[in-house]
């Protein structure tokens, strides 16, 4: 029997995600109305903000401008090693989509799971 990927998936981190147009003007959103603290910066694409959940972040992912945002926000992991995680849900059968590498901040693989639902698997390049 083949094991999960829970051993390589870290316990300390979680977070939800959300497509905005406007980075400046959602930063300063989250900032004013909720006090929320920039905990990292990817450039001028990707903000995260600490939520008060101990390892809960909630990110801006800057939309393209063409494209209609999604409404609802996303699960991503995070994991030190993509992939072997990569390796082990292939080997598992788990649908899952090729690693997408964003703006050299960070690797990211797309899972879903048996009734569609979406989440993704991510991985710092240390380049934000």
């Amino acid at each position: 029997m083949t094991q999960g990927v829970r051993g390589l998936i870290r316990d300390d981190t979680v977070m939800f995600e959300y497509d905005v147009h406007d980075m400046a003007k959602a930063v300063d959103w989250y900032k004013t109305v909720l006090g929320l603290e920039i905990s990292f910066r990817g450039g001028d694409c990707h903000t995260e903000f600490a939520l008060p959940v101990p390892g809960t972040r909630l990110a801006l992912s800057r939309a393209e401008k063409e494209k209609p945002i999604r409404k609802a926000a996303r699960l991503f992991l995070r994991t030190d090693d993509l992939d072997a995680v990569e390796a082990r849900m292939r080997a598992m059968d788990v649908k899952i989509g090729p690693v997408e590498e964003v703006d050299g901040v960070v690797r990211i693989l797309w899972v879903e799971d048996p009734e569609g639902n979406h989440f993704a698997v991510e991985q710092r390049t240390g380049n934000g």
